[in-house]
């Protein structure tokens, strides 16, 4: 079996220490170009069986967005309900969704009548 390079191991090292969660975003525009690089590069990755069973949808107008935060809010009410006193106190701090704030939405979803 054939090994990736070590600069490439390194770098992807590199790349996987470095990320970060994000959830403060910037208000200027995301530029379409490099978004659509990002989707391409998303969509490009293999899936088990080559299935591809990924759907991605912009959320682009307001009833969009606001339905999806919604849907966050109840599943997040439901999640918080699974903790007691501290936790759920610790819980009900985190900033677990920056929907309100981002630029572009996206909504990933599996189709699992894909074959």
């Amino acid at each position: 079996m054939q090994a990736f390079p070590s600069s490439f191991q390194r770098d992807l090292d590199d790349l996987l220490r470095w990320r970060r969660d994000v959830r403060h975003f910037r208000s200027d525009p995301v530029d379409e170009a490099l978004l659509q690089q990002c989707l391409d590069a998303f969509l490009k990755a293999p899936s088990v069986g080559l299935s591809e069973p990924w759907r991605v949808i912009r959320l682009d107008s307001d009833a969009a967005r606001a339905a999806a935060l919604q849907n966050y809010q109840t599943a997040n009410a439901a999640a918080l309900a699974n903790y007691d006193d501290d936790r759920a106190a610790l819980y009900a701090r985190l900033k677990l969704s920056g929907m309100q704030d981002a630029p572009v939405q996206l909504a990933i979803y599996c189709d699992e009548a894909t074959a």
